[in-house]
């Protein structure tokens, strides 16, 4: 069932967003890329992970979800974090949210950044939520199609320069960043995905043959 308070949070969002140039990236080779698209499915992330959970403040958490990114603008990005905080305690007092549950809220967005904080073994539950999904989006079968449509708008000459992208970005060996046991699931399959595809196409492009390299 559809969340109104959330439906309303989120048309905010959108809107302020595309009032302050933040609504696609800046990044020539990535204008597929929608920080309202993006917030959306980090909520479903937060959804998805705390299924089940009875010790986690999902008002908090899913409010914090959708105004983490919301300081996206048209420069200076690297500094969001801190400007959706600001930007969420506005909104917060102008709508006359409690004052404990904005201040938890706006602890969750300064900090969402800091991805470091996962691995501190410090942190609230509902933070560590909060980076799980941050992180969980555009991995597996979405950063494949992310490298593949950034190859296209760099205007690669082969389907060989798209593999070896492929292999450095979104299958590249990493550790599993996340704590919750849920994340640590959906991780592990995201990462077997991207896996997976890079052996079949590479076995499809045939990638180790003697013959490869006078193609």
């Amino acid at each position: 069932m559809v969340n109104e308070k959330y439906m309303e949070y989120l048309m905010y969002v959108k809107e302020y967003l595309t009032q302050n140039g933040g609504l696609f990236s800046l990044n020539p080779r990535h204008p597929f890329r929608s920080r309202f698209q993006h917030t959306i499915r980090v909520l479903h992330w937060c959804f998805r992970l705390t299924e089940g959970m009875e010790d986690v403040d999902q008002e908090m958490l899913c409010t914090a979800a959708i105004f983490h990114d919301i300081g996206y603008a048209d420069h200076d990005n690297d500094h969001h974090a801190v400007r959706s905080g600001r930007a969420f305690h506005a909104y917060a007092l102008s709508h006359q949210m409690e004052d404990r549950f904005r201040e938890q809220v706006e602890r969750l967005i300064y900090a969402h950044s800091n991805k470091a904080l996962l691995q501190s073994g410090n942190i609230s539950l509902e933070l560590t939520l909060l980076l799980e999904a941050d992180l969980l989006d555009e991995e597996g079968a979405m950063g494949i199609v992310w490298d593949c449509m950034a190859m296209g708008n760099d205007h690669v000459k082969s389907y060989a320069e798209a593999y070896y992208h492929i292999m450095e970005s979104s299958n590249k060996p990493e550790p599993n960043p996340m704590v919750t046991e849920r994340a640590k699931m959906f991780w592990e399959k995201k990462k077997r995905i991207a896996a997976e595809f890079a052996d079949i196409l590479a076995e499809d492009l045939m990638i180790g043959s003697p013959y490869f390299d006078i193609t």
